[in-house]
């Protein structure tokens, strides 16, 4: 003979009551994502935006004061260049050269003559020719 397992008979719900709802178990409600992590990267690429805003701005602060300075100094440059020019003009004068000549000592040709090559002549003024 088989015996087979007696199991015993479950017990029917009872009809719920029209007054009060029926209960039942509810599991736990699944973990929410933490935010902290998104709000963390959105800091750090906010002021990571900001220090670069800053530094940019920084260096175009400093590249301007260089600007400023280069464009001062050319200026002087310019004023310096033409200060020597306005000097060697003067001193390229006929009348300057003249006096400078004779301060060392130079003397002016009596006699000037010009050798003509091409001709073979000599030209110029000679003193002891008579006219």
């Amino acid at each position: 003979m088989s015996a087979a397992p007696v199991r015993a008979p479950r017990p029917r719900p009872a009809a719920p009551s029209r007054g009060r709802p029926r209960l039942r178990i509810v599991s736990t409600p699944a973990a929410g994502r933490s935010r902290v992590g998104f709000i963390l990267l959105c800091v750090t690429i906010l002021v990571g935006a900001m220090l670069g805003a800053l530094m940019l701005n920084t260096a175009m602060a400093a590249t301007a004061y260089d600007l400023n300075d280069q464009r001062i100094r050319l200026a002087q440059l310019s004023e310096t260049e033409q200060s020597l020019a306005q000097q060697v003009h003067h001193l390229q004068s006929p009348v300057v050269l003249e006096q400078k000549a004779t301060d060392l000592g130079m003397e002016r040709a009596e006699d000037v003559r010009y050798i003509m090559l091409s001709q073979e002549q000599i030209l110029g003024h000679d003193p002891d020719e008579q006219e």
